[in-house]
């Protein structure tokens, strides 16, 4: 996601390099810099007191990763990991593990009559194309590139579905991105100038400190659109940029939201090292949807939930798709 306040991190120099050091820069630093303390409703003094008792001079590395990473579990933020690299690399991810979705992509484009493809750098961007009944499909891989990039490639794809009669955008494997590029794509279907989120950052010691709030909006695209009906599909995996774009695309009227809740991850997320060369990561911001509301460690429920089993995609089938298409 666009990290737009929060580039400095830096709390000062550096501790030695022992357990109980190491444990102190972490705890500290999520004090002075987490941005979801109270939406979370942790009290992270008391989180101190029951695990600060279980460090010293003595702890082996494996003891203190273990504890930590049950102190950072206390958030449940998707956006918070501890990785310990090298020949005994360990990873923990604080965010609840949803079940697997079982989506396919090769199962959706079996669907399509024509399935196109626009590549990145990085590899598959967008997959678009058309089902049978003149219904146009646009699938995300990831929002990462550049708002330009998607400002270049959206006019194409639009300029082929043009003519179609209602489009499914599917946003399953949607885990991340620009918040920019997603603010883009979604002004694409916008038909009205419409506030969708808000976000702001911590800025000070206090867990209350944070800059003032900026508020985000989208508005009709001047270059090209799409204004026939909509249908947005989300998952368990469709998070942070994933997830803006949700809240961006739900303020338009002719979007209806089917699938599952999304994973409820949206605040930035600056990497930071401890002495020992660990890496981990903290969720500085709050995004909130317009009316206030925070979705973090909750997600965005649809409009109407449908699932894929294990058994259908195994099958060839996509149970979410055929759902939509049944929804025009």
């Amino acid at each position: 996601m666009f990290l737009a306040a929060c580039n400095d991190l830096t709390l000062g120099p550096e501790p030695a390099n022992t357990p109980e050091k190491n444990f102190e820069l972490m705890w500290q630093e999520f004090d002075q810099l987490y941005g979801l303390f109270e939406v979370k409703q942790i009290n992270w003094r008391e989180v101190y007191n029951h695990y600060r008792p279980l460090v010293n001079s003595s702890t082996s590395d494996d003891e203190l990763f273990d504890i930590l990473s049950q102190m950072l579990g206390q958030l449940n933020d998707g956006h918070v990991w501890l990785l310990k690299p090298g020949p005994n690399y360990r990873r923990f991810d604080s965010g609840k593990a949803y079940p697997q979705d079982n989506f396919s992509l090769d199962v959706a484009k079996n669907y399509l009559e024509v399935a196109n493809e626009i590549h990145s750098k990085e590899g598959i961007a967008i997959v678009y194309g058309r089902f049978p009944g003149n219904i146009g499909y646009v699938y995300f891989e990831d929002l990462g590139q550049s708002p330009s990039f998607y400002d270049k490639e959206m006019k194409q794809v639009i300029s082929y579905l043009s003519d179609t009669k209602a489009l499914i955008v599917d946003a399953r494997s949607l885990e991340g991105g620009d918040d920019r590029s997603a603010q883009l794509v979604a002004s694409i279907f916008a038909t009205e100038r419409t506030a969708y989120m808000t976000s702001r950052f911590r800025s000070g010691p206090k867990h209350t400190d944070f800059t003032a709030p900026i508020e985000w909006y989208i508005n009709p695209s001047e270059k090209y659109s799409y204004t026939h009906p909509v249908i947005l599909l989300t998952s368990r995996t469709t998070g942070s940029a994933g997830e803006t774009f949700t809240l961006a695309m739900r303020k338009i009227a002719q979007v209806q939201h089917l699938g599952d809740t999304t994973n409820g991850i949206f605040s930035e997320n600056p990497r930071r090292e401890l002495p020992n060369g660990w890496i981990y990561t903290i969720s500085v911001g709050d995004f909130r949807a317009a009316d206030g509301k925070s979705y973090e460690g909750i997600g965005i429920a649809p409009q109407k939930v449908v699932r894929n089993t294990k058994e259908a995609t195994d099958s060839g089938k996509d149970l979410v798709i055929e759902t939509a298409l049944n929804s025009f």
